[in-house]
């Protein structure tokens, strides 16, 4: 005799009923499944366990049996036979499930919320259960990044099953990247749904309502796992197939300009990915003070990257709160123009980069911002320093103003003898920093430790050479010609003698770039690396002028109408801005169609392009 089981008919007459009025968001409201679950769904539980118990004979096909019959009936019989399928994975996950292994709960989810996927790709019927691929997603979602941030929580579950092995050489597919790539399905089925109208001129309807509730939660995942190019085909698809943005919610406008922000900001477009924050920053509610700050927090780095700085009353906004002491020292060290202080301030023992690397703008602010520094030190030399033009001497003849480079190099050199004084003030066991001359005369730094002692005069003995460079000299085995390893005595010599071929100018890249070499009219190496940085800034429009070689000097022509300083030093904003002005387009940010007179643009891909230059007026012949 079957054991009765009236929860469970009731949940199953209420599913039947939903589906047949295609009423997703009930239907999302029926399957839940976090806990703590409410009273009937225990009972139920309890119900599930007596009726169909795990491991009986016709537990599983009993269930799908009446599982069958949620989905309406045609002539040809019911062509989604996926609702079926997942309803009855629900009913064992229910029945199932054991949170106190956690890894075993997110298989049996991963699993539930692949089959609700293949359920949403029905074209007629995958929409209902739309809202609840979203819900699962959401779970799923929360569970992997929950023991992404906790991996001690599962660590002794894999090391029971096997789950981490010894292959290095094989990249760990962590669980976070796994939800994003069955999410990543979900967003495929709602992009690619045909219907309404499809493609960029169409409105979301159907299945397409979801592209950008898939889309955000999916580029949340792969930011978590930190796997971004696995975003760029995401963008692209969007972009080819998705109605325009402005379609869709706010909410979700905002949060998926947020990570198309980051994400251009990421692979270096900083002027579209400003574009899109300061998008998303306006379309945020003003009360939502958390969201706007995480905006702020690369809006703002993405500003000082080309040139402006946060205004003091952005600063005092309260959504700004905090960012005040983050983004204010950087600002001042790129005024002063110190270079040395701004890379100790942004080094990876300060304790100010420690916030920037959570954020992931360490390395872009260091590598973006020192050019801006050394213009603002360039600056203050040419101020100081620098020749403005005589206002005497007539406009043709007289010379440009001009800044000799020498200067810049003793102010390079003082600077360095600055830290360096503060730096002996500050060492405990009171050794002075010997300023060394290999690699950049710039960077003030120690020697490094494989390059110790090559300056001294005394060529290093074949034996030195060995304890040194031993594991490259006499390897355990190499590969030969064939490429075949062949395995080595230990301590034979590869490839002759250490002492001939492997001498101190063999073993040291700077050994003949000295300045007290034999050529007396030789540039310092110093004013080698000054004469690169100012032709990167020429190059870059954030200097205008020109470099002499032979006398080396940074000369400013055509100063006479607007001044020495406007001219040779342009605002950078202005600079960048107007050149990237020139291309206002987003990647993956698609917008509604230019019009024309009030009408939409011809063709699919934009409107045509039109030249009335040599157009006649009406009337005439």
């Amino acid at each position: 005799m079957a054991t009765p089981t009236p929860i469970l008919d009731q949940f199953l007459g209420g599913v039947a009923e939903l589906v047949q009025n295609r009423d997703g968001a009930k239907l999302q409201d029926f399957l839940q499944i976090e806990p703590p679950l409410s009273e009937n769904y225990l009972r139920m539980i309890q119900e599930l366990r007596g009726g169909y118990p795990a491991g009986g004979p016709q537990s599983d096909a009993g269930l799908l049996q009446r599982c069958e019959a949620l989905v309406p009936r045609t002539k040809g019989g019911s062509s989604w036979t996926a609702f079926p399928t997942f309803m009855k994975l629900y009913f064992t996950f229910l029945r199932d499930v054991n949170t106190d292994n956690l890894l075993d709960t997110y298989n049996q989810l991963k699993g539930l919320l692949n089959q609700c996927v293949l359920a949403l790709g029905d074209s007629q019927m995958g929409v209902v259960v739309l809202p609840t691929v979203l819900y699962l997603s959401k779970v799923l979602a929360k569970l992997a990044m929950g023991l992404d941030r906790r991996p001690e929580l599962i660590a002794h579950i894999l090391r029971m099953e096997g789950g981490a092995d010894n292959d290095d050489s094989i990249e760990k597919v962590t669980l976070v990247e796994q939800s994003a790539n069955v999410v990543r399905e979900a967003f495929i089925k709602c992009l690619t749904d045909r219907t309404g109208t499809a493609g960029t001129h169409g409105k979301p309807e159907g299945k397409r309502v979801g592209i950008y509730l898939m889309a955000n939660l999916c580029l949340k995942l792969l930011f978590q796992c930190g796997k971004l190019r696995n975003a760029e085909q995401m963008f692209a698809s969007i972009s080819a197939q998705s109605p325009p943005l402005a379609h869709f919610p706010a909410a979700q406008r905002v949060t998926y300009l947020y990570y198309l922000g980051r994400y251009l900001f990421s692979n270096n477009l900083f002027y579209p990915a400003l574009i899109a924050l300061q998008a998303a920053y306006d379309q945020c509610h003003r009360q939502a003070l958390s969201q706007r700050q995480l905006i702020l927090t690369y809006l703002i780095p993405c500003n000082i990257i080309m040139g402006r700085f946060p205004s003091g009353e952005l600063l005092q906004r309260p959504e700004a709160n905090g960012l005040v002491e983050k983004f204010e020292p950087l600002c001042r060290l790129i005024v002063r123009g110190d270079y040395i202080a701004f890379r100790e301030h942004l080094s990876p023992n300060s304790p100010a980069a420690e916030w920037f690397s959570r954020k992931g703008i360490l390395l872009t602010l260091r590598n973006r911002c020192e050019i801006m520094v050394w213009r603002s030190f360039c600056r203050k030399v040419f101020i100081h320093g620098g020749f403005h033009g005589d206002p005497q001497a007539q406009a043709q003849r007289g010379p440009p103003p001009y800044l000799y480079l020498q200067k810049l190099a003793v102010a390079t050199r003082w600077l360095q003898s600055q830290h360096q004084q503060t730096k002996l003030t500050t060492y405990v066991n009171h050794a002075t920093p010997n300023f060394h001359f290999y690699g950049s005369q710039i960077i003030s730094e120690s020697t490094d430790p494989d390059f110790v002692g090559l300056g001294s005069p005394d060529t290093p003995t074949a034996r030195q050479l060995l304890e040194k460079y031993g594991d490259y000299l006499a390897p355990d085995g190499f590969f030969d010609e064939g490429g075949n390893w062949q395995h080595n005595v230990p301590g034979q010599l590869i490839g002759g003698n250490p002492g001939a071929d492997y001498d101190g100018f063999e073993l040291d890249p700077y050994a003949d770039a000295t300045e007290d070499g034999p050529e007396a009219n030789k540039q310092s190496l110093l004013m080698d690396e000054i004469e690169s940085i100012l032709a990167s800034l020429l190059t870059q429009g954030l200097m205008r002028g020109y470099l002499t070689h032979r006398n080396p000097r940074f000369a400013i022509p055509g100063a006479r109408l607007r001044g020495a300083l406007p001219t040779g030093f342009p605002n950078i904003w202005e600079t960048i801005s107007t050149r990237e002005k020139e291309d206002p387009s987003v990647p993956g940010w698609v917008r509604p169609p230019p019009t024309t007179f009030g009408a939409p643009a011809l063709g699919g891909s934009g409107g045509r392009v039109v030249n009335l230059s040599g157009a006649r007026p009406v009337g005439v012949q």
